[in-house]
């Protein structure tokens, strides 16, 4: 059977079944993982996605970190991940979008925006994040018109062209290694006095030509008429503002936990708004597990993958294998309790 077999868009007419032994929601590195390894043990395994499989992984102009891949770009990794999942026997359906989750009981229900309802006897979200806004006057005005939060997507449009770059985290120093490539000058503006991201990236990035820094420093509001102009940086140590010309802003400040269908459902989640699992991936609701970026940082590919595989072991094992008896008398289905 081919690959193409095992991949269902969500406005396919062919027929999908029901109920199934695992749904994954979300179709990242620890959801797929996951995937890959239920259905090697036979189970009958369906990843909703709502975007592409591959999460934001796909989007990284360059992995560097994931073991046996010295050098590779995000998206061909997550195709690898992708025909990997599928091979294995995994389902998956995309672009959809899972709109409720009802976690009590025996069976998991998880209804879609297309209209489907579907359900398993266990369930892993693997939702990720979001990227993190700067809050600040011109941010959504000019969305799309010279604001970005994805190198790979917007980087060709600026070609020889101004950049300011926000954020000092592994994401930002990989963006500003990939599009000081491409800009003819790039200010990387932070708001403490050094980047935190992995030392061998900031070295790289401190010896190029083309990109000089604003330690110290934010962006208080973006300028322009019918796209980015102009940006507004304030110095926090000298407390003075600065109007700075560019032709375009690349935000990468952080992540938002996408955690809100799962809170809603009875799932517990930290104060940062992750979802709080055990050693095994699970969390509150009985035969409901988390993993990759929604279950807490480091947002990290290897953490993701490893999670993915401890949640479909324990699956296999406590839900459907028996191997570890009975579960815990605290782990039932009583124990989640969805929020009004």
């Amino acid at each position: 059977m081919s690959l193409g077999a095992f991949l269902l868009p969500a406005k396919s007419e062919e027929e999908l079944p029901r109920d199934w032994d695992v749904i994954v929601v979300g179709g990242g590195p620890g959801g797929l993982t996951a995937a890959i390894y239920l259905a090697r043990y036979g189970l009958r395994t369906l990843v909703i996605e709502k975007d592409s499989p591959g999460g934001k992984v796909s989007i990284n102009p360059i992995v560097e970190n994931y073991p046996g891949f010295p050098l590779i770009s995000g998206e061909q990794l997550s195709k690898i991940f992708h025909e990997h999942t599928t091979k294995a026997g995994a389902r998956i359906l995309f672009p959809e979008e899972v709109v409720k989750l009802e976690l009590r009981g025996d069976w998991k229900k998880v209804f879609t925006r297309s209209g489907r309802e579907l359900s398993s006897r266990a369930l892993i979200i693997a939702t990720g994040t979001e990227d993190r806004r700067l809050g600040i006057p011109g941010e959504v005005e000019f969305y799309g018109k010279g604001i970005s939060y994805c190198a790979v997507c917007d980087g060709p449009l600026f070609r020889d062209k101004r950049i300011v770059i926000v954020g000092g985290g592994d994401t930002a120093a990989i963006s500003t290694l990939y599009l000081a490539k491409l800009a003819n000058k790039i200010t990387l503006v932070h708001r403490r006095d050094r980047m935190r991201a992995e030392k061998v990236l900031v070295e790289r990035i401190l010896s190029l030509p083309n990109v000089d820094f604003k330690w110290n420093s934010v962006l208080t509001e973006i300028i322009g008429k019918d796209r980015v102009e102009a940006v507004k940086v304030k110095d926090l140590v000298m407390e003075k503002e600065e109007f700075m010309e560019t032709d375009g802003v690349f935000i990468f400040i952080g992540v938002e936990p996408q955690s809100a269908l799962a809170k809603q459902a009875g799932v517990k989640i930290d104060e940062k708004g992750f979802i709080i699992a055990d050693y095994w991936q699970r969390t509150n609701c009985f035969a409901v597990y988390a993993v990759g970026d929604v279950a807490g940082e480091p947002m990290q590919i290897a953490k993701a993958v490893g999670e993915g595989v401890k949640a479909a072991t324990d699956i296999h094992d406590r839900i459907f294998g028996g191997a570890y008896g009975e579960p815990e008398a605290s782990w039932h289905p009583s124990s989640c309790l969805p929020k009004d």
